[in-house]
């Protein structure tokens, strides 16, 4: 019972202390609860700060990309970390792109960025991947790319971004050779801007073939294409040993000439004989001084291999249309031989002559029976319509011209007609014809009415020109009878005297008319070489261009010498228009270029053109290869890369 009291009792006593205890706490409380709602706010949160203190090392990394981007840069971050901020950093706007719309495309390249160089490719090829936002699948296959690439490949890739296509295409190949040259920067300049102007399209055997001849020949193949542009390099592919063995036996530029000009033969040479020796015959046209002449037909070198000191002779005399009308239009050995003989020995006669009637049965006859001096009378009587209209052509006639215009409009001398004479009577019949000198009894009256009396008592047809000179003399004879008619024998010694006179003054314009006419029929024949080289096959529109550009070139002094100027040329010329010339000889050396039209592409809905500035040509290229920044010549590069790798499945 005392115990259950003493209990009720102390429970009361802590009763009444705890409802004290609470009445004296309560104001302490409320002035608790009051200082802390006076007290200073709380600092906010600071996802910069929070930025830079997670990152330190990268600080100006983060406070660049979180001062310009914001709220993305931290959703970026979340889900990819520093990487994602790299990227962010390196693509811009063209990343927020890709990570909203393209996760997968932004991880790729996130994976990408394992180092510094990795970063500046995708900062300098940001335009582009603008520009292919509506091009997924190239857009995957770039990524996928340049992810495969080794860190050495991507210090090159950063360092000439714009090679990053060649790169792409050949990795082993492109940093072989950047590393190799590094030591040079106006060869490696060279070297990328050619490589520029092969075409990625094809895939990368036409790159690897490129680089394998830079390989092979190193500064001779670049040093060609300095000098003969794309061609040159073409003939440094095709022909290496022989430029190799040549050495410096003979200048670069014009042993091109040599082989580019005589391309045929010397394929035909390679197949059963060394490149050392065709070296050597190169050798020997440089020494004979022949190298206009050989370089300026596409048989020049044939003429000098296959005929020896008389083709040479040949070449001298009458140029580089003397082998083109000796393999042109002589395909019998015999005629072959005899037209050689008369370019050696009549020159530019021969020529025209062998030009005109190469196709004559009667010609090729007489030619193959008495060779080259059926030349000189042939080209004598050939020239007599050319010297009428030399007579006619001068506003002012002596009085020989005007009797020498008259004999030979009588006579009917013509080249055609000697030919016939020829193979009917034999040129012994035609020299007695062509005696240049007035002899002594030529002066005597009734001198070339007996002659005619006495060609006809050999049998032989007299010409035209013998029975106007006949009757040339029967005037004279008809004046003497009436002088003595008249019973004036002064008449008759004036007459005779005169007679000399007139007819070596007769004798005399003829002749001189002839020999203008000659040169200019010859010059006549290499207008008519172009004319036949060109006009096989071909419609009038594209003969008369043809023809044109045939002899624009014979005018500024023949194949030879205008490719010897190309040098001067290839500066001025456009990086499309070097393609252009170049490409015939580059596809026969396994070679695919380039196409230089404008690109398109298509951005938010709007068509977007990129070309080369007009005007431009080698040494924009070549600032274009090694420029920090990407420009037109990097976006066609890829643009072909892609074109070439659209077919393989990307992983």
């Amino acid at each position: 019972m005392k115990r259950t009291f003493a209990a009720v009792v102390l429970l009361a006593a802590l009763g009444v202390l705890l409802k004290l205890t609470v009445k004296e706490g309560g104001p302490a409380i409320v002035d608790r609860a009051a200082r802390v709602e006076t007290s200073p706010a709380a600092p906010a949160f600071d996802p910069e700060a929070d930025l830079l203190a997670r990152y330190p090392a990268d600080r100006e990394l983060v406070r660049r990309v979180y001062g310009e981007y914001r709220q993305n840069a931290l959703a970026i971050e979340r889900t990819d970390g520093l990487r994602g901020l790299k990227l962010l950093d390196a693509l811009g706007l063209e990343a927020i792109y890709l990570y909203e719309s393209h996760p997968g495309d932004f991880g790729r390249l996130r994976e990408t960025l394992s180092d510094a160089a990795s970063a500046e490719i995708l900062l300098r090829w940001r335009e582009y991947f603008g520009l292919k936002r509506a091009d997924d699948t190239g857009r995957k296959l770039v990524i996928a790319e340049i992810g495969r690439l080794t860190p050495g490949q991507r210090r090159v890739a950063s360092k000439y971004p714009n090679a990053l296509p060649l790169l792409l295409t050949d990795p082993a190949g492109v940093t072989d050779l950047v590393d190799r040259w590094s030591g040079d920067p106006a060869d490696l300049a060279d070297a990328l801007a050619l490589l520029s102007f092969i075409s990625l399209e094809p895939g990368a055997a036409d790159l690897r073939s490129a680089l394998r001849t830079l390989d092979d020949h190193g500064t001779l193949a670049l040093n060609a294409f300095r000098v003969q542009g794309l061609d040159g390099f073409a003939l440094a592919k095709l022909y290496g040993p022989v430029l190799d063995a040549l050495g410096r036996s003979l200048p670069l530029d014009q042993a091109l000439i040599l082989l580019r000009v005589n391309a045929p033969f010397v394929d035909e040479l390679l197949q059963s004989h060394q490149p050392e020796t065709v070296a050597g015959h190169l050798r020997h046209v440089a020494a004979a001084g022949l190298v206009d002449p050989v370089g300026g037909s596409p048989d020049g070198l044939r003429m000098v291999v296959e005929f020896g000191e008389r083709g040479e002779r040949a070449l001298i005399q009458a140029g580089p249309d003397a082998a083109d009308v000796v393999f042109g239009d002589f395909a019998d050995a015999t005629l072959r031989n005899q037209a050689v003989e008369s370019l050696a020995e009549h020159g530019p006669m021969a020529l025209a002559i062998l030009d005109k009637y190469a196709a004559d049965p009667d010609f090729r006859e007489i030619l193959r029976a008495d060779g080259p001096a059926v030349i000189p009378p042939i080209a004598r009587a050939d020239a007599a319509p050319e010297a009428l209209a030399l007579l006619k052509s001068k506003p002012r006639w002596s009085w020989s011209e005007r009797l020498a215009h008259s004999v030979l409009a009588l006579s009917g001398d013509s080249g055609q007609a000697t030919i016939r004479l020829i193979k009917d009577d034999g040129l012994g019949r035609v020299a007695e014809l062509e005696k240049s000198d007035v002899e002594f009894q030529q002066f005597l009256p009734l001198y070339d009415l007996l002659h005619l009396a006495n060609v006809a008592r050999r049998g032989h047809s007299p010409t035209s020109g013998e029975v106007t000179w006949a009757l040339f003399d029967a005037g004279f004879v008809i004046l003497d009878a009436l002088s003595l008619a008249a019973a004036q024998p002064e008449g008759v010694a004036a007459s005779e005297a005169g007679r000399a006179e007139v007819r070596a003054a007769v004798k005399q314009a003829a002749e001189a008319a002839g020999r203008e006419a000659v040169e200019s029929a010859t010059a006549d024949a290499g207008k008519a070489l172009g004319r036949r080289g060109v006009a096989e096959g071909l419609d009038a529109a594209t003969d008369s261009v043809r023809l044109a550009r045939w002899w624009a070139v014979r005018a500024a002094g023949g194949t030879y010498q205008v490719l010897r100027r190309l040098p001067e040329a290839l500066p001025k010329l456009t990086v499309a228009e070097i393609a252009d010339l170049g490409r015939g000889l580059c596809a026969r050396a396994g070679l695919a270029l380039s196409t230089w039209g404008p690109l398109r592409f298509l951005k938010d809905g709007e068509e977007v053109i990129r070309r080369i500035p007009p005007g431009k040509g080698l040494k924009y290229l070549g600032l274009q290869a090694t420029q920090a920044t990407v420009g037109v010549v990097g976006f066609r590069k890829m643009e072909e890369h892609l074109a070439s790798r659209r077919s393989q499945p990307v992983h």
